[in-house]
């Protein structure tokens, strides 16, 4: 059994969507599958279900919904202990349950400095969320503290994975999604950091040092602070275009080559689809030297870059660079080109 605790509660059974209806019942199964398998007393049910004390005979009323509930889910879907009531679940079969932990793996990767590894444990983690965690019970004082702390660990993994976008040389992909979550959470000091790193890095320090300007505004005009020591240090070494800010250099596109010169990047996945335009792009290369790719972001660009320059490796022995640019506006002004 599946169950779906981002966006609106959903139940499934080998795939098959399983209707559970009423306030109360999916109260009830929300409450039992954010307890992760553990028992939950059943004065805690019903202070949850009936704190209002609009039930009578609430001990009836609860076992009536537990009855419900286990001929909606299955007779074993609900398992009655002295303690209490659980449900019949695996870490895996409650998404928030496995966010957590493969946020948790990402983390630890990251530490450890698999920075790819940790970037692919994070991205699959983000892509559970369908929605806000518990959503229907954003009313419901049982659900606070766990959407509270969901939300938490959200940013915690937005900010970890463009760490390791970061050091894997993806800040030019990286700055369009920094600048929205900030917007998003404009106190955060953290995203301020990876967006202001992301941007100097992309060659654009007069935008990073304006991002700095900004948070630095925001901070003393809603909380009366100054930004913290790490925001303040990167000021500084951004001031003084200190050469560690640099990106690291990426790893060589295939390892049973020689090394060349260039910054050319590791492909990290297939490039299917796209003959053509790889072919106009090598035959630009070869007339010209020097080409630039422009189009909206997230269309490709830079992958489409880096097959070509892997393709041309063995003509160009000084080696292939690839310089990302900054945003530019389209001829109206109205968006980036």
């Amino acid at each position: 059994m599946d169950v779906r605790l981002f966006g609106q509660l959903e139940a499934a059974d080998g795939g098959v969507a399983l209707a559970v209806r009423g306030a109360k019942q999916r109260a009830l199964l929300a409450l039992l599958a954010l307890h992760r398998g553990e028992p939950v007393s059943a004065d805690r049910l019903i202070d949850v279900l009936w704190g209002d004390g609009q039930a009578a005979k609430p001990a009836n009323a609860l076992q009536a919904q537990i009855g419900q509930l286990r001929r909606t889910l299955g007779a074993g879907a609900i398992v009655t202990t002295e303690a209490g009531y659980a449900l019949a679940v695996g870490p895996d079969e409650v998404d928030v349950v496995r966010f957590e932990q493969l946020v948790a793996k990402g983390r630890r990767l990251a530490e450890a400095g698999e920075m790819a590894q940790a970037s692919v444990a994070l991205g699959e983690a983000l892509g559970l969320r369908r929605g806000e965690p518990l959503a229907e019970f954003a009313y419901s004082g049982f659900a606070d503290s766990a959407r509270a702390q969901l939300d938490e660990l959200t940013l915690v993994a937005i900010e970890t994975r463009a760490g390791a976008d970061l050091a894997l040389g993806r800040h030019g992909e990286l700055a369009g999604e920094l600048e929205a979550r900030c917007r998003q959470h404009p106190l955060r000091e953290r995203l301020w950091e990876l967006l202001i790193l992301a941007l100097y890095r992309a060659g654009r320090q007069a935008d990073a040092l304006r991002a700095y300007t900004e948070v630095r505004d925001r901070l003393a005009g809603e909380l009366g602070i100054d930004p913290g020591s790490a925001l303040r240090e990167l000021q500084a070494r951004i001031l003084a275009q200190d050469p560690s800010l640099a990106a690291a250099s990426p790893a060589p596109v295939r390892a049973a080559e020689p090394a060349a010169a260039g910054n050319l990047r590791e492909r990290l996945s297939s490039f299917i689809g796209r003959d053509a335009e790889l072919e106009q792009v090598l035959g630009s290369v070869r007339a010209s030297r020097l080409v630039t790719l422009t189009g909206p972001g997230g269309t490709g660009k830079t992958r489409l870059a880096v097959e070509a320059a892997a393709a041309l490796r063995a003509e160009y022995q000084d080696g292939a660079w690839l310089v990302e640019l900054a945003s530019v506006a389209a001829p109206d002004g109205v968006g980036p080109a």
